[in-house]
């Protein structure tokens, strides 16, 4: 076996196509290559602070959302105590109005009594002023003897 020139210059064309190959071929496309392997490491990164920042966001959402339901049963155990004082309120009203009628309506029926009693002692003082005169068959001073009259029933009848 022998080494001839043509075999030489193979082997020099072959060393320089691939320097060539490399340097303009192989270097700029395993750059891109790299390139493309950051911006797919970076799309990846961003696609896990996303996951992150949603669970963070869910977790946010979830905490006002306990927040929300804690405040709105504050409020309506607020309403509910407010209510249960306004219906305190209502029923001491009402049971002081129920009270100052009574009251009232036994005045009432005092001094209705009282009326009662004063037209009554006067009915009595006028029949016993028209029996006396009956009974004498004449005509008595019917002031002097309706004082006396009054007198005695108001004595008589003083405690009816």
């Amino acid at each position: 076996m022998s080494i001839d020139l043509t075999f030489i210059g193979q082997i020099v064309v072959f060393m320089t196509l691939l320097l060539l190959l490399k340097k303009f071929l192989y270097g700029p496309l395993n750059e891109l290559m790299e390139n493309r392997s950051a911006k797919i490491a970076e799309g990846l990164a961003a696609a896990d602070a996303g996951k992150d920042a949603k669970a963070k966001a869910e977790a946010e959402v979830a905490e006002q959302l306990v927040e929300a339901r804690k405040k709105a049963q504050e409020i309506l155990a607020a309403a509910g105590k407010r209510a249960a004082e306004i219906e305190e309120e209502m029923t001491l009203k009402a049971r002081t109005n129920a009270t100052q009628i009574v009251e009232a309506a036994r005045e009432e029926i005092g001094a209705e009594a009282n009326r009662a009693r004063q037209a009554l002692r006067k009915e009595v003082a006028g029949l016993a002023i028209a029996a006396a005169e009956r009974v004498i068959d004449a005509e008595l001073d019917a002031k002097r003897h309706s004082k006396i009259i009054d007198s005695v029933v108001s004595q008589g009848f003083g405690n009816a």
